[in-house]
């Protein structure tokens, strides 16, 4: 009886020094809240404290579509789950339609074995949702203390930058064989906006992203495939050769939108439910990633220190401003700057500037790469 009577006053005592637990219910059944689940019990917290939404099921178009992933986000996702295969970016090289200047960034400018790759959708989602099911995170609506937002969504009140762009999306074969210039990603900029083709996991097929006028690229999508092969060789060049459209193409209309409504207390939003950027520099899953993996730290550390919930949310905010200050602007400035007629005669000998100049060049991988760095 007296040792029972110890044991309960140890208890009671452990419970009034100790700050009661708190749940995190986290909305979105994308890879970003995925992760963020992921980072957060890899921490400590255990997964019955996570509620996640239910799976949603992906359409196969969208599972097919190639998103690009730098090699600091692989460092991060293969901490937490098996890194789907990929194409491998070895380097990227930029270039301006009908100009010589260019400059081609590489691993070896920050001494990385590549600068990313280009993964499917469906097979991320598929290798996070995998890792996620051996956990039994909670699935109950039961109030949370922590609400995270990452389904997406920054809210029909975002602030919104239209570039007067759509994209052309779709897949394309090169005749070159499998490795020649295989790891090497290209952003070339047209007049009217940029065209980049990503290496794919499948040998000789690359990601077309074409980005135009709207009308532009309507016509392009009402092309029959040979027409639009011609046009697309035309537009890039011939680096790699006859290119062939492959399979459907589709249109995007491409705005940035911020998220204007300020965060709630004991809620927070991430990835692309806080910011939906330009694809120019293929920086929008990153950036969300990031977000999760920071957001993750933060509420890990409040739960080891007993901080309250809501100051560690403010810590997050503010930890995270600087990053995706930067990248939005950064991104903002890439997909509409290449169209400005004033800065035209400059942009050749800035692209070569950089090639030559690696001590100009390494920040601008790093950023890509990692994020801003404090």
């Amino acid at each position: 009886m007296a040792e029972a009577a110890q044991a309960n006053l140890a208890s009671l005592a452990k419970m009034m020094t100790e700050p009661a637990t708190w749940r995190v219910a986290v909305s979105g059944s994308g890879p970003v809240s995925l992760a963020f689940a992921l980072f957060l019990e890899r921490r400590g917290i255990a997964p019955e404290r996570i509620a996640l939404a239910a799976p949603a099921p992906v359409p196969p178009g969208l599972a097919r579509r190639p998103i690009a992933i730098s090699h600091g986000s692989r460092q991060l996702l293969e901490r937490i789950t098996h890194f789907p295969d990929g194409g491998r970016i070895g380097r990227v090289e930029v270039s301006i339609a009908g100009h010589a200047g260019r400059t081609r960034i590489g691993g070896e400018d920050l001494a990385t074995p590549s600068l990313g790759h280009v993964v499917r959708y469906g097979a991320l989602l598929d290798a996070l949702r995998a890792s996620a099911a051996v956990l039994h995170h909670a699935t109950d609506t039961t109030p949370a203390a922590v609400v995270v937002h990452a389904d997406g969504d920054p809210g029909e009140d975002a602030h919104e930058r239209a570039f007067d762009q759509c994209a052309l999306l779709g897949e394309v074969t090169t005749p070159q064989s499998p490795d020649a210039c295989a790891d090497t990603a290209y952003e070339r900029f047209t007049a009217n906006g940029p065209l980049a083709l990503l290496p794919l996991p499948e040998s000789r097929r690359r990601a077309l992203v074409w980005c135009d006028t709207a009308a532009r690229c309507e016509a392009r999508r009402g092309m029959d495939p040979e027409t639009l092969s011609r046009e697309l060789s035309a537009a890039f060049g011939a680096t790699l050769g006859a290119l062939r459209v492959d399979g459907p193409v589709w249109v995007a209309p491409l705005t940035r939108r911020l998220r204007r409504q300020g965060d709630a207390p004991g809620e927070v939003w991430i990835g692309n439910a806080a910011q939906v950027l330009h694809p120019v520099a293929g920086q929008g899953l990153n950036l969300g990633l990031r977000d999760a993996f920071e957001l993750a730290e933060m509420l890990a550390d409040a739960d080891r220190l007993g901080t309250p919930v809501d100051r560690a949310l403010a810590a997050y905010r503010q930890r995270r401003r600087t990053d995706r200050g930067f990248t939005v602007a950064l991104t903002d400035l890439m997909a509409a700057s290449f169209t400005w007629p004033l800065v035209r005669p400059l942009q050749s000998p800035l692209l070569a500037a950089l090639d030559l100049l690696p001590a100009l060049r390494r920040p601008l991988a790093a950023q890509l790469m990692f994020g801003w760095r404090a």
